[in-house]
């Protein structure tokens, strides 16, 4: 093999070596708690992220503990993931991290207590959209109403749909967020939002985009293609947007 063609073949491997690692976007899971743990839901729901990464190229790395959050450069993601975290998670720091995050046109996504979050850090709650009010003990088989026109989101949902889950009620914090799929209050027990119950939206916000859906308390949740791809579509919003 001669000088020329190595040096050739050399470039081509360096540019396929970037390609693949420097091309690609990344999320940051985050899953610290400082309450209840959600151990089935964080561990169904890395594994979920990590193969949703795989499907749609882009890297995933899970920060497990405060510190390993406070660790990381945010600057290197698109998109932060809050996997059912609950309670006070940042220090003053962490929130002005996340904030200048924001701030910067990136991405969140909030799954299931993530609104059961940062309580006294109202900028949060307005990213989040709301606060966990409470819930109905137990879990429930319950019907969702697919309200929203935004085919992106909810193209591969029917119009209504049963799910079991833990239902949360809110105290609704942000007039903004755009409700995908609605609650029928109805069809359960212990409803406190009554005929206009989001459980999953998303919005604009502070620069950045936010997307947030109250399911994911039962590790079948991430076992389900319905929330596998609503999932998909809200990591996918957080990292690209609309456009």
């Amino acid at each position: 093999m001669n000088i020329k063609l190595i040096f050739i073949l050399s470039l081509l491997s360096l540019h396929l070596f970037s390609q693949k690692n420097f091309s690609e976007k990344s999320v940051l899971i985050y899953s610290f708690t400082d309450g209840f743990v959600h151990h089935d839901a964080i561990k169904y729901g890395e594994k979920l992220i990590i193969d949703l990464g795989k499907k749609n190229d882009f890297n995933v790395k899970h920060a497990k503990t405060q510190k390993a959050f406070m660790e990381e450069n945010l600057a290197n993601f698109d998109a932060i993931i809050f996997l059912c975290t609950t309670l006070d998670v940042l220090d003053k720091s962490g929130e002005n991290e996340l904030k200048n995050f924001i701030n910067s046109g990136k991405g969140f996504v909030g799954i299931h207590s993530a609104s059961d979050t940062e309580y006294d850090w109202p900028w949060f709650g307005r990213l989040v959209g709301a606060y966990f009010f409470n819930h109905p003990e137990g879990t429930h088989s319950a019907t969702i109403h697919t309200t929203s026109s935004n085919s992106f989101f909810t193209s591969h949902l029917e119009k209504k749909w049963e799910i079991e889950d833990e239902w949360y009620n809110f105290n609704y914090r942000n007039l903004d967020i755009e409700p995908l799929l609605m609650l029928d209050e109805k069809t359960y027990e212990g409803g406190l939002n009554g005929e206009n119950h989001p459980i999953t939206w998303f919005h604009e916000f502070d620069g950045g985009r936010s997307f947030y859906t109250g399911l994911g308390h039962r590790k079948e949740t991430y076992q389900d293609i319905r929330f596998q791809k609503l999932l998909e579509k809200g990591i996918l919003y957080a990292i690209y947007g609309l456009n």
